[in-house]
């Protein structure tokens, strides 16, 4: 069963992150939480493990990729089937 601390953000302020910078990273290598450092009570930043960043890096990335095969497919079918118009301004993609 979590706990009811494991259910909310960790969260620290500029001037503690300061004081004992290395005991929050000690606490976020622990944890694995990321790290929300507020600034007058409002989100500063966010610190999180290298490991995480990459995960979430390669993730967008492969979401990108996905979309672009998409937006490929979506182009060769409309191609195909003479559904493409050409366009004199940017501002008409933006009319209905």
């Amino acid at each position: 069963m979590n706990s009811i601390s494991s259910q909310f953000p960790n969260l620290v302020s500029v001037s503690d992150l300061q004081r004992n910078y290395a005991g929050l990273l000690k606490n976020l290598n622990t944890t694995k939480k990321p790290l929300f450092v507020l600034k007058n009570n409002k989100p500063e930043a966010v610190i999180i493990l290298p490991d995480l960043f990459q995960t979430m890096t390669e993730r967008i990335r492969e979401l990108e990729e996905k979309e672009a095969l998409f937006a490929l497919t979506v182009y060769k079918k409309e191609k195909q089937t003479n559904r493409l118009t050409k366009m004199k301004t940017i501002d008409e993609l933006f009319e209905n």
